[in-house]
């Protein structure tokens, strides 16, 4: 593994205007620092010249020409006696790593020069902004905090294109090669009237993307940099940099690390400062925005090289200042040279470039998907191959199909603890909502409020039918409060033994539906001498409604959870404890309607599986919009500190898949 960017050493250069003249002085990471030297007033005059050179000759796709003297007299007048003395001890200290060169530039109108062309003396493409040695980054003051986020799987982009259109699928397709090799998760990209504001803080919470790339327009108006996004409409809407910045200042506290302002003018300065540098200074780590618009094939060239460096398998980290000085090496490659290569520059508020940890990661391709019959997408391998073999489902409450009850269930508590209004605070999760509910109201009146919420179904719906018939013997868990799963068992698994145990208050219940019958009976005396090989097992941790018409008091309120079993094993029939306890261990587990986001859920996984991590080959399912799929594949809330595969599907493609391959985990 490539180790990159680990040296951190780095040399600021600070530019600024002094009268006529343009002072320039530098320091080191090691607390060096030079005194200030200043630029004659003809060659600060040139800068400018130079600037307006450098994007006409971009405007028409050709090389610097001409001006290619002056970016040799501004890199020799620059870098200079004592700057060029401290860049020599620093090359040293990295040890043959690149020095990061960052640019601390206040004044407006030097911030639209682009410093990236500037070159190396005696040489013709020796450029900052393609330089092995140099990584040119303009820097951010600002008082966040910054660490690198550790990636242990794909880096996950999140793109936003207001009008969709070419611009979109030139992006995806230039990050083909990194989607199909898993190094980059595309998430569902926000088009049209879905790449509003509302949507986006949605899609950011709950996806958690490493990566934001607007794909759009920008401009400067009075002074103020904006960014186009959409209404609900679709209409066009231009919301200023620094409100966007406020805006996404959460998801920039957790995974979200770069932003890519693939917008004409993203890096055009304002009168106070750039939409790049702005949405830096609100807190991201790094923002690469655009001096000036660049032709589409340049800008897709761009977009490739620059995720293939930063997320590609063979990097130790993700160092966003060396890939974009790659990408500008491949324009310059590929388009003759074209001055389009400084277009993009990159703002950088971390004090390293290395914005993505790498080290514990584990790069896993995406199997090729062979598409089913009427457009459907194929059956997911890691499912495919799950059901192949006996597993144990553990089935939690939270699934589409469960939610309309419980909904309603929350609002008819609501309405009754929120009194007066703002009584409760809002956001209260279900189980502290039941408790206030309890307190107030008694546990008859919650109880009788969850059976007027919850009814036995009268139909099954077609999730559960597919999950009966793919289930086999041994232990399954369901945590649904009303028996759907134990009808549909006995309905599709009519030749199956059926056991249904359900921890109760004082005891255990324990349901029999033999082979063939009709009705459920429960067992009361002796124990039975249950076999998971041969009988399908259904613990009922969460109560409710049994399948033998009967009504036990539901798992609802923080006591509930805490109080109502503490040890599976003590709530199991003696004689057959070990015999469930250890399918359990051993039997890969499909997981589906369970969130990392409650911690009853979690809970509920550490007395299943103990402190040991979930068995091998075990599956988590979770929705696409429920954005949990890093939580669980990272594992940090399971038990074991070890994570599992994710596939994210919705009931109706978990059914249609489990329909496809019914009987496929029967012994």
């Amino acid at each position: 593994m490539q180790k990159q960017g680990l040296s951190g050493v780095w040399m600021e250069v600070e530019l600024a205007r002094d009268g006529a003249q343009l002072r320039v002085r530098a320091r080191g990471s090691r607390e060096e620092s030079t005194s200030a030297h200043r630029l004659a007033p003809q060659l600060t005059a040139d800068i400018h010249r130079f600037a307006a050179e450098v994007r006409g000759a971009a405007g028409r796709g050709r090389p610097l020409g001409s001006s290619l003297a002056t970016a040799h007299e501004l890199h020799g007048a620059l870098l200079r006696d004592e700057i060029a003395t401290l860049r020599a001890r620093l090359h040293e200290a990295a040890g043959g790593e690149p020095v990061l060169l960052r640019l601390a530039i206040s004044d407006a109108d030097l911030k639209a020069v682009p410093w990236e062309a500037l070159c190396e003396p005696s040489s013709a493409m020796g450029f900052w902004g393609s330089s092995p040695d140099l990584l040119p980054a303009r820097s951010v003051t600002t008082n966040e905090p910054w660490q690198p986020r550790e990636v242990r799987g794909a880096v996950k982009v999140l793109a936003v294109a207001p009008s969709g259109g070419a611009t979109l699928a030139r992006l995806e397709g230039a990050l083909g090669e990194r989607i199909a090799s898993g190094e980059v998760a595309w998430r569902e990209p926000l088009v049209g009237s879905a790449a509003n504001l509302d949507l986006l803080r949605e899609r950011l919470r709950v996806e958690s993307p490493h990566v934001l790339h607007f794909l759009g327009h920008g401009r400067v108006r009075d002074g103020i940099p904006e960014i186009q996004l959409a209404d609900a409409h679709g209409e066009e809407q231009w919301l200023p940099a620094e409100l966007l910045g406020q805006d996404l200042k959460a998801s920039l506290r957790g995974d979200l690390r770069l932003i890519v302002l693939e917008a004409c003018k993203g890096a055009q300065p304002g009168a106070f400062a750039s939409a790049a540098e702005t949405l830096a200074r609100s807190g991201a780590d790094a923002v690469i925005g655009h001096l000036w618009p660049v032709d589409a094939e340049v800008a897709r060239c761009c977009s490739e090289q620059l995720y293939r460096a930063l997320a590609g398998r063979d990097q130790g980290r993700g160092d966003v200042a060396r890939s974009l000085n790659q990408a500008r090496w491949a324009i310059l490659a590929a388009f003759d040279g074209s001055a389009e290569a400084f277009s993009p520059v990159l703002y950088l508020r971390a004090p390293r470039a290395a914005l993505f940890d790498f080290a514990g990661r584990s790069v896993v391709e995406p199997q090729a998907a062979v598409p089913a019959r009427g457009g459907a997408r194929a059956v997911d391998p890691a499912l495919e191959r799950l059901r192949r073999r006996p597993f144990s489902l553990v089935l939690g409450d939270r699934l589409k199909s469960e939610r309309p009850a419980l909904d309603g269930f929350r609002d008819r508590l609501l309405k009754e603890v929120d009194r007066p209004p703002g009584a409760a605070p809002p956001g209260l999760p279900m189980s502290a909502l039941a408790q206030r509910f309890a307190l107030r109201c008694g546990a008859d009146t919650l109880e009788a409020e969850f059976q007027h919420a919850f009814r036995a179904a009268a139909a099954i719906p077609p999730l559960f039918a597919a999950l009966a018939q793919s289930l086999g013997p041994g232990v399954h868990t369901t945590l649904i409060r009303t028996p759907v799963l134990e009808q549909a068992l006995a309905e599709h698994q009519a030749d199956r033994r059926i056991y249904a145990i359900q921890p109760d208050r004082e005891s255990t219940v324990v349901l029999l539906r033999e082979a063939g019958g009709a009705r459920w009976a429960r067992l009361a005396g002796h124990s039975p001498s249950i076999d998971p090989e041969e009988d399908i097992v259904v613990l009922r941790l969460y109560r409710g409604f049994r399948p033998d018409e009967a009504f036990s008091p539901p798992l609802l309120t923080e006591d509930d959870y805490l109080l109502g079993f503490r040890e599976l094993e003590k709530a199991l029939p003696p004689e057959s404890a070990d015999d469930i306890l250890d399918a359990l261990a051993t039997e890969p587990a499909l997981l589906m309607g369970l969130s990392l986001h409650l911690w009853d859920h979690r809970m509920l996984l550490y007395r299943l599986f103990g402190k040991r991590p979930l068995p091998r080959r075990s599956l988590a399912v979770v929705e696409p919009e429920d954005g949990e799929r890093e939580l669980w594949e990272k594992g940090t809330s399971l038990p074991g500190k070890e994570g599992v595969a994710v596939i994210e599907a919705s009931a109706e493609e978990l059914g249609a898949w489990l329909g496809a391959g019914a009987n496929g985990g029967r012994r």
